[in-house]
């Protein structure tokens, strides 16, 4: 079997629900195909959420590790580039503010994901699942834990690709905040996609 982490994060600006999350729990320990999936919750917290993921696939050891995490989009996007930048504006969940606006002073300014995500976003079209391939995963947790897993990755002796996958809220997040022009997609077909991403790993 094909071993692949995939990591959630707890709820953030004030929702009680992350489908990144809900995506875990209903994956962790399920087997699609040939792959067994292994999964994570995070908590959006600066301290150490990134030591949890590492500790997580260093014991693992997976092939792949693909992350996940909520953007107010209305089409499941696969992340391209993981930046070496940090918002210091928006505070974790946990109320730290970052000091600096780069992740690591001596890393590169950017990593590409090591996954072919073209294919697998032409995939996900074939099954009627709005998709594309995003170049910039914003600047706060979700393109944190990509550049942190990109780097930390190139430097140590697992041979794990990597991914970040960014879904669209649920639509009780809609109703939670009272918002009908939040762009939303049912638990139901982000859990297709991530099956089909998944599938995907070759």
């Amino acid at each position: 079997m094909v071993k692949v982490v995939l990591s959630g994060f707890e709820p953030f600006d004030g929702y009680s629900i992350n489908p990144s999350e809900e995506l875990v729990r209903m994956l962790d320990g399920k087997k699609i195909t040939t792959h067994e999936i292994r999964g994570i919750v995070l908590p959006l917290d600066y301290g150490k959420a990134d030591k949890l993921l590492k500790d997580f696939v260093a014991k693992e050891r997976p092939r792949y590790v693909i992350c996940c995490g909520q953007a107010n989009r209305p089409i499941i996007t696969l992340e391209y580039v993981g930046l070496n930048i940090l918002n210091t504006e928006r505070e974790d969940n946990y109320g730290y503010k970052p000091t600096s606006h780069i992740i690591d002073p001596s890393a590169p300014a950017a990593y590409f994901s090591t996954i072919d995500l073209h294919s697998i976003v032409r995939k996900l079209k074939d099954n009627g699942i709005p998709s594309g391939v995003s170049y910039h995963a914003g600047t706060y947790g979700c393109n944190w834990i990509l550049f942190t897993m990109l780097h930390w990755l190139s430097m140590s002796n697992i041979q794990a690709k990597v991914a970040f996958v960014h879904v669209p809220p649920l639509p009780d997040q809609s109703i939670e905040k009272n918002d009908a022009s939040l762009a939303t997609m049912p638990l139901g077909v982000q859990v297709d996609a991530l099956r089909i991403i998944i599938e995907s790993l070759h």
